[in-house]
This record gives C-alpha cells, structure tokens and sequence, in this order.
C-alpha cells in the first residue's frame, strides 16, 4: 500500500487542473517489460516473448494540467482462458486454473516541452492459469522519470513486482523482485548509441535467499528505411545468499535485425551468446539462442504471427546441459466495440520442448492453446 501511495503522489505531484478528454494512439500494452527488463540475465532458456499486439487500437484518455503540464490516464482490462477449457461453474473466479484476468492503470505527465516525462503504473496480473496463493502478490508498481533534449536521452526506473504476476508479453515473474535502473543515450544520426546500469534485489520463495545481480549494459541501434539492427552487449555479477558467497558473472551478445519488405508483412530474426561463470563451483555455461519472428497484417482488423526459438546450456562438465525448443502461432482478430470498448479476440497454438539433459531421454514437451479477448479503449 505505501508503494501504490508513493506512486499516486509521484504523479499527482507534477500536475493539477481538469483540461478534458482527448483521443490519442495507444503505444503500448502496460507492464510488457520491453527493453529495461532485458537487462538482467534470465533463468536458462527463457525465450517466452508473446507477438506485441497488433494495429495499435486508438484509447480515450483523461486529461488533468497546470499550466504546460498534462496528465495523461490509460487504463486496460484484458481476460483469457484456455482454449481447452470447457466454462464451469464459478469460472469467474480469479483462482480458476483455467481463467485470467490483468487490470492496469497508467498515469503520464509531460514538462519542459518533453524534457521531463514521469509515469506511475499499477497493474494486477493472473493471466497464467494458475490459482493465486495465499503466499503470491501478483501485483507490479512502476515509477519512471525520463527525457529528451535535442540529441540526448536520459531516465530512471524503479519496479516492484510480486511473484505470481505474468505481464501481457508474456513475462512471468517467480519470486517477488525489485528493478533499478539509470540510463543515458545519444542520437549520432546513423546509429543511436545507449548505455544502462542496472540492479535486481530478488527473494527466492522456495528457499527463502536473497539475491543481487547488478548489470551494466550497451546497445547501438541502426534505423533506415524498411529495416533495423540492434547490437547489444551486457556484463552482469549476481550474488547469493545474505552474505552473498555464492558469485557468478556473465557475459551477453545479442543481435536483433527487423525487415520489412511491406507495410504489412514483418521480419524479424535475431541470435544471442551467453557465457556464464559459475564462481562456487568453478563451472563454465555457454548458452547460444537462435529465434525467428514474423507478422502479417493482410487486413487492418487481422494480424498473423509466428515465432520460433532455441537455445542450449552447455557446460563443461554436461551436469547442467539443457535446451528448449518453442514454436507459436497466433491470430489476432479485432470483433467490434462494446461498451465504447474496443474488443479484440486472440486465438494462440504453442509448442514447447524442454530437456533438461540432451544426451538422455529426459524431455518435458507440451502443446498449449488459449482464447485471449481484450478490452481497449475504455
């Protein structure tokens, strides 16, 4: 509760004074943990994105200011099911394993013509199909400071997000954890250059240990014409226990390229090295990931998208040698409006291959599908 108060008065401190309502294009689902997230190392083969929503609806926002200053309100309420799933009594309880709910609220206000921006969100998540214990917070708290001026870009996040939340790309969080993150980046024209610091504070549930991994990070980003690459390298030291005795350090570089040879067809492959140090036990993991992404919008109201990943641990003494295989292909359909919501169905097929050791027969693989329908514009 302080959190949610602290986040309410971070942004009501910055405006005041009713304006009106105004129609604006929605940039993004709340709580995706694009770009920020990725900076802290994941757990082995975590190669779980979902397709970003598709023609980005139009959302009515409330607008409050004080003279320049905007504050500017979004709100997005989104249901799924498994497509297995047959209705049941009481399948609208949010403990259903086969039913889940995400109810967001985002507040933006702008000062100094952009050169100041802060943002405050709350979300509550159970779109995982699992039922919430007493032990989980599936909750996240979001503040951010950020800007531009002329060439130059700036910020400073802090989240809060509890275990059992599942953001709407998919990310799923385990244990409750707390981000840090400051960063800086300038626009040389042909490429933008960015660099990050990072720090995660995270409480494992099952044994009760806390762990610090703090990450320094650097990426170049080309844009032209119908294409893009990003480059990206990240060094990260992770520390375990309350003593912190238990050290590893990693070693990430990744590279992203995005064509699109039509305004309504998209591809986007992308590779990635990981080499991870295990100090304790003095173990070396290398970790190559390959995936592939594309999307097609024959129609405004339809999007299809499919994907495709794998990775491998491999390290040298083949104890913790894993890998996974995962295929997605999904259909986004915009039905119509209800309720002067715009309302989207979503139907999704995923496959997923797990070995926990490739060089025997010690294989997890499962075949998914959901119905997803969201609400926008409300």
């Amino acid at each position: 509760m302080t959190k949610v108060l602290a986040i309410l008065l971070f942004v009501a401190c910055l405006c005041s004074q009713t304006v009106g309502a105004e129609t604006l294009s929605l940039d993004s689902d709340p709580a995706d943990f694009l770009g920020p997230t990725s900076l802290f190392p994941a757990a082995y083969a975590s190669l779980e994105g979902v397709p970003r929503d598709f023609a980005q609806p139009v959302k009515q926002s409330f607008s409050l200011t004080l003279w320049p200053t905007v504050l500017e309100m979004k709100a997005l309420y989104m249901e799924k099911r498994a497509e297995s799933a047959a209705p049941t009594e009481g399948s609208s309880n949010p403990n259903d394993p086969n039913w889940g709910r995400y109810l967001g609220i985002t507040a933006t206000t702008s000062q100094f013509s952009g050169k100041l921006i802060g943002e405050g969100e709350l979300a509550y998540s159970t779109l995982g199909f699992a039922g919430v214990t007493d032990q989980q917070r599936p909750m996240m708290a979001r503040m951010t400071l950020r800007g531009n001026w002329d060439k130059v870009g700036y910020g400073v996040l802090h989240r809060s997000l509890g275990s059992g939340f599942i953001s709407t790309a998919g990310t799923k969080i385990a244990n409750d954890r707390d981000e840090n993150q400051l960063w800086g980046e300038y626009d040389f024209k042909i490429f933008r250059l960015r660099g990050t610091l990072g720090e995660l504070r995270e409480m494992n549930s099952d044994t009760n240990q806390p762990s610090l991994t703090r990450t320094a990070a650097t990426s170049l980003n080309f844009v032209s014409s119908g294409w893009s690459a990003l480059l990206s390298s990240s060094y990260s030291n992770s520390a375990l226990g309350n003593i912190q005795l238990q050290e590893s350090r990693a070693l990430t570089n990744g590279l992203t390229l995005a064509y699109r040879p039509a305004s309504f067809f998209s591809l986007e492959p992308n590779l990635s090295f990981k080499q991870e140090w295990d100090q304790t036990r003095g173990a070396k993991i290398d970790t190559p990931s390959a995936g592939f992404s594309l999307s097609c919008t024959p129609w405004s109201n339809l999007q299809l998208i499919g994907r495709a990943s794998y990775s491998r641990d491999m390290s040298e003494d083949s104890v913790r040698d894993a890998s996974m295989l995962s295929t997605l292909a999904s259909l986004n359909w915009k039905i119509g409006k209800s309720l002067g919501a715009d309302q989207y169905l979503s139907l999704q097929v995923e496959y997923r291959n797990q070995r926990a050791n490739p060089t025997i027969s010690n294989s997890s693989a499962n075949v998914t599908g959901m119905v997803r329908l969201k609400l926008l514009d409300f």
